[in-house]
């Protein structure tokens, strides 16, 4: 029994290393004219001295390493990167959403706040915000929402990124760069976890135990447990705490969404075409075609609605159906324009005017 245990322990004490190389995640990078290993670990990792580990990880004779030929690829580990914290910046703003500091201090966010690693950020009704990313990607936090930035970094001179966010609950929509080899960007819910690649894609959480991955563009990777499913564009999924991950299912089409059919002033009434399988309909009328600035998000079981008291001036109004799961589909995005009110007081003194009646020039 004693040497059964040794000899057991002695292969995990060998295979161990292995094991470990075998999680190890690495960027590749190709020799230029005037390379050395010692440079290449000066530039780019958090020691000079790292090039012996260099050497060792891709199998480079000591002797050869002031020979080795431009366009020679070699890999780095990942771990040993320079990593630089890096924050967010917050580009637009609808409302007085608010942030928490990771020390517990509160500030109200405005365009041009920096977000860092362990910020928390809070929208409350017809409050939403959009922040932009060390690689350009961005992140729209929807009206109701609280999301942790619990990674944001990059690793200098690289180009590569870490983001890493938890959407405790309610919507994010989020456009996502094409994603360089070692690069992470991941939203976490309670129910689960979706891993992207360049996309364009909403999630949400519903009291931390459902979450709702719709991919409108690329594919993302959501995993809930030790099961994972790929999500291509125009499919969506829905992974639900303690439960099995289900395959993803087609998501609706836009619906085509008329004109305006009210002839009242300050009044939008938009109908759309009838979805067979929509269950409800999303809503959302915005003053801006990004839709950073939100004024009604809403949701309805009939196919058209109508707003009123609006404002003269111009609207976006966004229509998606929404599935017996909850998904929600394609967009369909129309533009209106509310004219300013009659003045029949005006008209009726111009029309009346005598024609050719001259003014005194002072």
């Amino acid at each position: 029994m004693l040497r059964s245990l040794l000899t057991l322990l002695i292969a995990l004490t060998f295979s161990l290393p292995n094991l470990v190389a075998a999680a190890e995640e690495y960027w590749e990078y190709t020799f230029r004219p005037g390379d050395s290993l010692w440079n290449i670990a000066e530039r780019y990792t958090t020691s000079a001295n790292n090039w012996t580990e260099l050497l060792r990880i891709n199998n480079i004779d000591r002797t050869t390493d002031r020979t080795i030929l431009p366009g020679t690829r070699i890999v780095i580990p990942i771990s040993i990167l320079k990593l630089q914290p890096t924050p967010a910046l917050v580009i637009a703003v609808s409302g007085a959403a608010y942030l928490v500091r990771a020390d517990g201090a509160q500030a109200v966010i405005t365009v041009g706040t920096e977000l860092f690693s362990g910020d928390r950020v809070v929208t409350g009704d017809r409050q939403s915000l959009r922040m932009q990313f060390a690689d350009k990607s961005e992140l729209q936090v929807l009206p109701n929402s609280e999301v942790v930035l619990d990674k944001l970094s990059h690793f200098q001179q690289t180009g590569m990124v870490d983001t890493r966010i938890r959407l405790n609950s309610g919507r994010v929509r989020t456009w996502v760069i094409e994603q360089k080899p070692g690069n992470h960007y991941e939203i976490k819910t309670p129910a689960a976890v979706t891993a992207v690649r360049g996309t364009d894609f909403r999630l949400s959480s519903d009291d931390g135990q459902i979450s709702r991955t719709e991919v409108t563009e690329g594919v993302v990777a959501v995993s809930a447990g030790d099961a994972e499913k790929q999500v291509n564009d125009g499919f969506g999924i829905v992974a639900e705490l303690g439960k099995p991950l289900p395959d993803p299912v087609k998501l609706l089409e836009a619906p085509a969404i008329s004109d305006n059919l009210s002839p009242d002033q300050g009044t939008l009434r938009v109908a759309w075409t009838d979805l067979e399988a929509a269950v409800f309909y999303r809503y959302q009328l915005a003053t801006d075609e990004k839709f950073d600035q939100i004024l009604i998000n809403g949701r309805t079981e009939d196919s058209d609605v109508r707003l009123d008291e609006l404002s003269p001036g111009q609207y976006y109004l966004r229509i998606r159906g929404i599935d017996q799961y909850g998904l929600e589909g394609f967009d369909s995005v129309s533009r209106y324009v509310i004219q300013e009110p009659f003045d029949e007081d005006f008209y009726a003194w111009k029309n009346v005017m005598p024609t050719g009646l001259l003014f005194p020039v002072l």
